[in-house]
């Protein structure tokens, strides 16, 4: 070690030895610069890269040792073979080069990264041992073995600690270690070299080609050097501007990151390095409490297997998935994530994109509940009340029990709505539900199905006394007043008389009703769910027939009341040959101006007998005995047959049964009449319920395909009262969707049914369908619908349903529309007010 100290303090020329020592570090500082920009570069640009380093290394190294040579006193008339001088700074760069291949391509293995070093080594010691041997041009060297050994050894393990704490170059103080570690290799190996040198003069050889005598080695050092400090002035040059180039993409990509509403993230090796200020708030963390963090961290722990099986799939295989993210708070958020591979900051990463489905969910909840239950009472309603009976009747089965089916109906319910108007027959019903929960145990259920209407299921084992006395109870608690507070009631609404009361303001009214209830009892009043229901609303029908107000079982001899009923289909069976059956059309208007776009057929019964049957009264009957099919397709035939001779290009509405649509060659048919009146197919809409889809969903997609491929529109009635709407507008696109009116009714009264209705449009509207609302009655809830956007309207504020007579001419169509512009105007006056 002192030989080396002496043989640096009094062999060489001070000044020069400083002089080659900043030209080693400017060189190896530059050197790492650029591997710096070639670790981060893609695979196309690393060579140009790693060429350049190795070229400013070799140089460096070269330019150390011939000016340190130059600075060797004994050396200083020294001369230099050309062709080795030449030589080794060929074999500086070469050796580099192959180094920084071996490096780049190490990925962090100790045998790989020692295997680069040691050959960056060689590539020193080989440029300086080839250098010095130039000077065999006139000198005799010795070498002492010893410090020869050292030297190499020396430059081995401080080349292999150099590279080995390159493994990553983005902060500058790494840098400037690495260029350290190389700078004391190069050094180190050069000057234990020089103190193991013995110097002889002797005479230039005669022959050997040229040589270098000191003042050319001078120039060329000095060119070579200039170049070196040249490319470390451009690899600073360049390191800057990529660092402002880096800083101007990070903050456009954190602008537009920040302009968007989902949360947006980026990670490289599993560990977060950016996110946008929804994440932040997604999150309810901050920006350096998050960067850094590994991904996985930010899921929940049951995802983390499907997160790992994301990262080793390849990019055309990722698909948006749902997983939970965990908040700063412990909270779980559902999560839309799609990814994809992108460069950031010059580096492979990967884009993550969460889309927030906490509303959705939330939405989805909402209607699928509102799907089962009725919106009113927040009761089950008929879908779910088919469930829950199908699952008694087969654990009864299975047990030997019996269950018993209560239907139950409300007296003297339709006075409270013609007299009292329908918020004050809403408040009622709701009540009514309450009394009759508060009889029932939790493990049976009460499902309203229709105005006043209610079905109890007594599940379990019981009693004819016990199914009684319950029965009774529930009349009982339905018969004592109820009392309606704050009412104040002063829209008479007598549709039939036109009539009305108007009771002004009131602290509170004060109503009596009653009910009855008939009971069938399984399994010897029926052993399937539709014969126990035909037993049960047999029993209320006798019940209704002797004076109302109690309860009765079913039972043989109530066979009467079923001939009865069956006479009745009998002569329904006939309606149509006997021009008893006559269509009545309600005009669908724009939402926005009032326009009439559609007319809705209304089947009407008018009976020699018994008067004008309502629909309500007979398709029932019709769908339980298939009589549907040929009366659906005769509303189909007459009403196209109807619009075709309209004298404006209005289109027709027709409800469609779910039996009538399961009919074999229903598309066909549908072709045929269109066909057969030279109708447009575009001018008809054809209104299915969700109970086409509930037997064969495959099939009644393929049906509704055929009545696209027609041109036909397509719309689902009584959206929200079914059991899965939402899946079924998944399985297949319809043009528009037709919002029940028990929601309609309830605008204004019930914040949650103005929620319930802004969902279901909202969800139309973004799905690219029309949304239609039916039961408009009022300019309050005209206003309030008009401003959520609804598409379209019906109701008896624009018109009551009533046979296409006169309304199909000119002059008086022109009235109606006249007639509908103006309340639309007169809405948005007040709307303006």
């Amino acid at each position: 070690m002192l030989n080396i100290v002496a043989c640096v303090t009094n062999q060489h020329d001070p000044g020069l030895v400083a002089v080659s020592a900043g030209i080693c570090l400017l060189g190896c500082f530059s050197t790492v610069t650029l591997m710096a920009e070639a670790a981060g570069a893609e695979r196309r640009a690393l060579v140009p890269w790693l060429i350049a380093a190795a070229a400013v290394f070799g140089c460096s190294v070269w330019s150390l040792h011939f000016v340190a040579m130059l600075a060797f006193r004994p050396s200083a008339q020294a001369a230099y073979g050309l062709l080795p001088t030449a030589a080794s700074i060929g074999i500086a760069v070469t050796g580099a080069l192959i180094a920084l291949l071996i490096w780049c391509r190490a990925d962090h293995h100790p045998l790989k990264l020692a295997a680069a070093g040691m050959v960056m080594a060689a590539a020193i010691a080989g440029m300086h041992y080839a250098g010095v041997g130039a000077m065999a041009a006139n000198s005799l060297l010795l070498f002492d073995g010893a410090y020869v050994h050292a030297s190499l050894g020396l430059c081995a393990i401080l080349a292999v600690t150099a590279l080995a704490r390159a493994g990553d170059l983005t902060g500058l103080g790494r840098r400037i270690e690495v260029s350290l570690w190389l700078a004391l290799a190069i050094c180190g190996l050069h000057f234990t070299g020089m103190t193991a040198l013995t110097v002889a003069p002797a005479a230039p050889l005669e022959e050997g080609g040229a040589v270098l005598g000191s003042t050319q080695l001078g120039l060329a050092v000095g060119l070579v050097s200039l170049v070196v400090l040249a490319a470390g002035l451009a690899a600073l040059l360049m390191q800057r501007h990529l660092m402002r180039r880096r800083m101007d993409e990070l903050s456009r990509m954190r602008l537009l990151g920040n302009l968007a509403h989902e949360v947006l993230l980026i990670h490289r090796d599993g560990r977060v390095v950016e996110i946008n200020q929804a994440g932040l708030r997604l999150f309810e963390t901050t920006l350096q409490e998050i960067v850094g963090r590994p991904l996985l961290d930010l899921f929940a722990d049951a995802d983390a297997p499907a997160l790992l099986r994301r990262s080793r799939c390849r990019p055309e295989e990722l698909r948006p998935e749902e997983f939970e993210i965990r908040t700063a708070a412990g909270l779980a958020v559902p999560v839309e994530l799609s990814c994809r591979a992108i460069e950031y900051l010059g580096r492979p990463a990967t884009a993550v994109a969460l889309r927030d489905l906490s509303q959705r969910r939330r939405d989805e909840a909402r209607i699928r509940h509102l799907a089962l239950h009725d919106a009113l009472t927040d009761l089950p309603n008929r879908t779910l009340l088919e469930e829950r009976l199908s699952l008694a009747l087969e654990t009864a089965a299975e047990n030997g029990a019996s269950v018993a089916l209560v239907y139950l109906d409300l007296d003297r319910f339709k006075p409270v709505n013609d007299f009292h108007g329908h918020a004050a027959g809403d408040a009622l019903l709701v009540q009514a539900a309450k009394r009759m929960l508060a009889e029932l145990r939790p493990t049976d259920t009460l499902a309203r199905i229709g105005g006043d209407e209610f079905v109890i299921v007594l599940a379990h084992t019981r009693t004819l006394a016990q199914i009684a006395e319950t029965a009774a109870r529930l009349v009982a608690a339905l018969g004592r007043p109820f009392h309606l507070e704050g009412r104040n009631e002063g829209e008479g609404k007598s549709e039939g008389k036109g009539e009305g009361t108007s009771e002004g303001k009131s602290e509170g009214l004060r109503i009596e009703i009653g009910a009855s209830a008939g009971i069938a009892v399984y399994p010897s009043d029926g052993s399937t769910a539709e014969t126990l229901k035909r037993a049960a609303d047999t029993a209320l029908y006798r019940v209704k027939d002797e004076g109302r107000g109690t309860v009765r079982f079913f039972e043989a001899a109530m066979d009467e009341q079923l001939q009865a009923r069956r006479r009745i289909e009998h002569e329904l069976s006939g309606a149509i040959p006997r021009g008893e059956l006559q269509l009545y059309y309600q005009p669908i208007v724009n939402g926005r101006t009032g326009e009439i776009e559609t007319f809705e057929a209304l089947i009407r019964w008018h009976h020699p007998v018994r008067g004008c049957v309502p629909p309500a009264d007979f398709i029932p009957l019709a769908e339980q005995t298939d009589q549907i099919g040929r009366i659906g397709a005769w509303v189909l035939d007459t009403a196209c047959a109807a619009a075709a001779a309209w004298p404006h290009p209005w289109r027709v509405s027709v409800n469609v049964s779910p039996k009538q649509f399961r009919q074999p060659g229903f598309a066909a048919g549908v072709a045929a009449v269109l066909g057969r009146h030279g109708l447009p197919p575009g001018r008809l809409v054809l209104e299915i319920t969700e109970g086409v889809f509930i037997q064969d969903a495959t099939m009644a997609v393929e049906v509704l395909t055929a009545l696209r491929t027609l041109g036909v529109r397509l719309a689902l009635d009584d959206f929200g009262t079914g059991y899965s709407s939402l899946s079924y507008l998944q399985r297949f696109k319809f043009d528009k969707i037709k919002v029940d009116q028990s929601f309609v009714r309830r605008l204004g009264r019930h914040a949650d049914t103005l929620t319930i209705v802004r969902a279901i449009t909202h969800l139309g509207h973004n799905l690219g369908l029309q949304v239609t609302v039916e039961g408009v009655e009022t300019q309050e809830q005209l206003a309030m619908l008009r401003e959520l956007g609804c598409d379209q309207m019906q109701g008896y504020l624009f018109a009551r349903p009533a046979p296409m007579t006169e309304l199909s001419q000119a002059g008086s169509a022109d009235r109606e529309r006249a007639r509908l512009r103006a309340l639309f105007g007169e809405t948005s006056a007040r709307a303006c007010a």
